[in-house]
């Protein structure tokens, strides 16, 4: 479904595959493997791309089915392996006409983005720490936010998360298209 929907995008934006994959740093066959559905793309990754064509991760994982409007605990879909970093439990599915995105993160210990790899996107988006301390870089500012706190943000200047301690990090994480 995502080597799918990321094969889709790419060719609706008239964008060939080395021009994608050099703006990503990618290898132009690394690439071609996701799209093929030959390898999935780190979440890291996925992030990366999904900002490049300005759409939210959670937009790889949208069910096909119209209109459901529960989306029971035990059948959340997910993204990230267990022992991945970063695993993304998505809230809702698919409805049409229906923009908001919403998400509980979940953040292994002293993880950080990458190569210092700053994301942005054309949204509004809303952070709340459900457990642990949350490390957020927005547009060279650091903050710690703690459980209880919640961040609010415009996502197209760059952004990061990250985790600073020894315990997993929970948070919601809400957004909608930027009405501007």
């Amino acid at each position: 479904m995502i080597h799918t929907k990321l094969r889709e995008l790419r060719k609706k934006s008239n964008k060939r595959l080395q021009d994608v994959a050099k703006a990503n740093e990618l290898s132009v066959g690394y690439l071609s493997q996701i799209e093929t559905g030959k390898v999935e793309p780190s979440i890291s990754q996925l992030r990366r791309l999904a900002a490049y064509y300005g759409v939210g991760v959670v937009y790889f994982f949208e069910s096909e089915e119209a209109d459901q409007i529960l989306v029971r605990a035990d059948q959340r879909p997910t993204f990230g392996r267990p022992d991945s970093p970063l695993v993304y439990e998505l809230l809702r599915n698919s409805m049409a006409g229906f923009d908001l995105q919403a998400a509980i993160i979940k953040i292994a210990p002293h993880y950080e983005e990458p190569q210092g790899l700053f994301v942005t996107c054309q949204s509004e988006e809303f952070i709340y720490v459900l457990s642990g301390v949350l490390g957020f870089e927005y547009n060279g500012q650091m903050y710690l936010a703690n459980k209880g706190d919640s961040i609010c943000y415009r996502a197209n200047l760059p952004y990061r998360l990250f985790n600073p301690t020894n315990e997993p990090t929970e948070i919601l994480g809400i957004g909608a298209p930027s009405a501007s």
